[in-house]
């Protein structure tokens, strides 16, 4: 037993040690790893179309630039429509930004009316959050010369692991021997099935996002409605906070374009309706049967990848988590923590002591 101690110490070091080089080089090559990550994912996303243009014209090279030029056309066109109103909203910024500083006093003044908030706290307070928003507009150009950057770098990364899929994937299972490769082209598969179904699953999701704020939008009255509309879908990217900040930016334009509180209180009152139909129906439905991890996991996993690489981090974290919860399935030791990763861990509570209670499953083995 005094053996033990120490030889279980020594590998709970090595553990920690290896954790705390992996979030020091994660952060560190963000500039690269962060652009490769998401290549890896819109690589297994696009692989079945590559696949058809590959039985269609027989080469590989021309196969994956088919499939590449298909969804940047589909991306373009969205872009496209998109940018259409965006353009007409810059032109309008000097007006919006005096109708938000406007719009800012009306809640301010209700504020002071009904909580007590006095006059120097709303001259001192509207300068302020006007400049923060108008510099968070301007630190936004700013980082999108980082964003095209990088998004030209995940083009780049994702024509390449195309183009060389086969040959990685073969190169992965020759790391397994023989008698487990088998299980590792299960994992690879199950991995593969997992991420497609997840990412396809959030596309439905945005698209049915997008059209529902975008109409409800419209029949409240709101100007740019298919901008605010479309915006909000495309934040639900972020799981859990992306379609309340998409809620958000629509109810501060309504205070700041219109003379009544009907409508920014309709707009609250829509994005908390369709927030429920998306966080209860459509995404548990169309998503959640892919990922399969409980909101703890998933809220570790989004805390965890935004302290390391921020949005995109959070981004990655779902995916990510799923992919580990796939892995220890295939590892008898690990299970364990895939069934308390799993989003039916509270009806299979009584697993653990049934078949998980032996010397092998501990944690420290």
């Amino acid at each position: 037993m005094n053996k033990a101690k120490p030889f279980f110490f020594r590998r709970a070091s090595y553990f920690l040690i290896t954790i705390v080089l992996s979030i020091i080089i994660l952060q560190h090559g963000q500039f690269i790893l962060g652009p490769l990550a998401f290549a890896m994912l819109f690589t297994i996303m696009i692989q079945p179309v590559c696949n058809l243009f590959e039985r269609l014209v027989k080469k590989r090279i021309p196969a994956v630039l088919l499939a590449l030029l298909s969804v940047l056309i589909v991306l373009g066109t969205i872009i496209m429509v998109f940018s259409i109103q965006f353009s007409n909203i810059i032109q309008d910024l000097p007006d919006i930004t005096q109708k938000i500083a406007n719009g800012i006093q009306r809640i301010i003044v209700w504020l002071r009316e009904n909580i007590g908030l006095t006059e120097s706290d709303i001259q001192q307070n509207i300068p302020k959050l006007v400049d923060n928003s108008m510099a968070y507009i301007q630190k936004g150009i700013m980082v999108s010369t980082t964003f095209l950057f990088n998004a030209f770098l995940t083009l780049l990364f994702t024509f390449f692991l195309l183009w060389y899929r086969n040959s990685i994937r073969n190169f992965l299972l020759i790391q397994a021997s023989e008698k487990n490769r088998n299980n590792f082209k299960d994992i690879l598969y199950q991995i593969k099935k997992t991420i497609q179904g997840y990412l396809y699953g959030l596309l439905i999701v945005m698209a049915i996002l997008a059209v529902l704020n975008s109409v409800g939008l419209m029949i409240i009255g709101i100007d740019y409605a298919v901008f605010w509309g479309v915006l909000a879908a495309l934040l639900a990217v972020i799981p859990y906070i992306g379609t309340t900040l998409g809620g958000t930016l629509p109810f501060i334009y309504a205070v700041a374009t219109t003379d009544n509180w009907w409508q920014p209180l309709a707009v609250v009152g829509m994005y908390v309706v369709i927030q429920n139909l998306e966080g209860n129906i459509i995404t548990p439905n169309i998503v959640g049967s892919s990922v399969a991890i409980n909101p703890l996991v998933a809220l570790m996993a989004l805390i965890v990848g935004g302290f390391i690489w921020g949005i995109g981090g959070i981004i990655l974290a779902i995916p990510v988590a799923a992919i580990v919860k796939v892995i220890f399935e295939h590892q008898n030791q690990y299970k364990p923590i895939a069934l308390l990763m799993s989003n039916k861990v509270h009806k299979n509570e009584n697993e653990f002591m049934d078949d998980f209670d032996n010397d092998r499953h501990r944690l420290k083995r």
